[in-house]
């Protein structure tokens, strides 16, 4: 009778998946996919800033936003989870200022230190600061 070799299939350490790199979301990305699912944050920014220039003050960071934002989260966020990550700061920042070109110089941009040059988002206005 004729007999069939067995191969090996045992794959140990998953060879087959060790060469395959998963991308990792970029920051820029991160922040698209954070900004479609919670529309109220930037709503919420827009709100301060715009009672924040009514009322006569000049310059403000974004954090300082952030952090009234937090603190008035449960009345923003309508019952849901408050997911607020510092690292969109600049994002927003280009955002607000690039939907509200009268608040040009309430907010100060700095050159983006990651996501691709290409992204309009770090494009908005040619602002070329770093310190």
């Amino acid at each position: 009778m004729y007999r069939q070799a067995e191969l090996p299939l045992e794959l140990g350490e998953r060879e087959w998946e060790r060469d395959v790199e998963v991308a990792e979301p970029t920051l820029d990305e991160r922040f698209e996919d954070f900004h479609a699912e919670h529309p109220w944050v930037y709503q919420a920014l827009a709100r301060l800033t715009a009672r924040w220039v009514a009322a006569g003050g000049g310059r403000i960071g974004v954090k300082a936003l952030f952090e009234q934002l937090r603190w008035l989260a449960p009345e923003a966020a309508d019952g849901e989870p408050f997911p607020l990550n510092n690292n969109f700061t600049s994002r927003y920042a280009r955002l607000l200022r690039a939907s509200h070109p009268e608040w040009r110089d309430v907010f100060e941009l700095r050159r983006l230190r990651d996501g691709d040059p290409e992204v309009r988002q770090s494009e908005l206005d040619g602002i070329d600061q770093v310190k």
